[in-house]
């Protein structure tokens, strides 16, 4: 008795097995950076103006998060971990690193790839930057320290109540891990597409720095929290948003 419901159980999921792996392999999420365009200089809420000379950033996956499990998958993405030399792909991840210029940048989207994730309900992306590996897209012989960076700038602060210059440089080091809710829940019961894009405003990434009080590392620790509130994951408008 117990064998031949066993039979049945394995018969039925061979039955539903092609629908289930037609509904999957239907199911497309288009990935896309968009580096928001870089200006001459960059005005600060204090007052200070930043002249960036470079402004590099080195992401090494991205991944959708689940919203029936979106603070176990959100504390997987965000809890401290080794970095591995490579971040390889899966269903619901990209592990593609690139390195991404943002002086080279005029607000053009730079595609990322597409997941191809199972049936389900996403309710967020989440991004880790970390060091690049020798393969990734945009290494160059000119930015080869980004395989020791997760993110680099360099540049000049002016101030502009008193016009003095100061040198600005700022190296991280550490493995970044960013996590973004979107505006509304994909929700996949058959095949369709939809588009992510990840927009990064590095104009705000030294608000709230007094450049001229504040240390070295205060001022880094600064520009590292600038630069996960300067991270937003926008869908593709649908019909129902026009």
């Amino acid at each position: 008795m117990r064998s031949s419901l066993l039979i049945v159980v394995a018969l039925c999921c061979a039955a539903s097995l092609p629908h289930c792996m037609r509904v999957t392999d239907g199911i497309e999420v288009d990935v896309a950076y968009q580096p928001a365009a870089t200006p001459a200089s960059v005005r600060t809420d204090m007052g200070y103006r930043v002249r960036l000379e470079r402004a590099l950033i080195a992401v090494g996956r991205v991944e959708l998060i689940k919203c029936d499990n979106f603070v176990l998958d959100l504390w997987r993405i965000v809890a401290p971990g080794r970095a591995r030399a490579h971040e390889f792909s899966s269903p619901t991840s990209l592990g593609v690193p690139v390195v991404i210029d943002l002086m080279e940048s005029a607000g053009v989207p730079l595609f990322a790839g597409t997941i191809r994730p199972p049936p389900g309900s996403y309710c967020g992306i989440g991004v880790v930057g970390m060091p690049a590996d020798q393969d990734a897209e945009g290494l160059t012989d000119e930015n080869l320290e980004m395989m020791q960076h997760s993110v680099l700038i360099a540049g000049r602060v002016e101030d502009e109540l008193t016009g003095d210059e100061t040198p600005l440089l700022a190296r991280i080091f550490e493995v970044l891990r960013y996590e973004m809710l979107f505006d509304r829940p994909l929700v996949f019961d058959s095949p369709g597409l939809e588009s992510v894009s990840i927009q990064i405003d590095h104009t705000k990434w030294f608000d709230g720095i007094d450049f001229a009080l504040q240390s070295s590392d205060a001022v880094q620790q600064q520009i590292t929290e600038n630069i996960r509130s300067s991270l937003q994951a926008v869908l593709r408008e649908t019909e129902a948003d026009l």
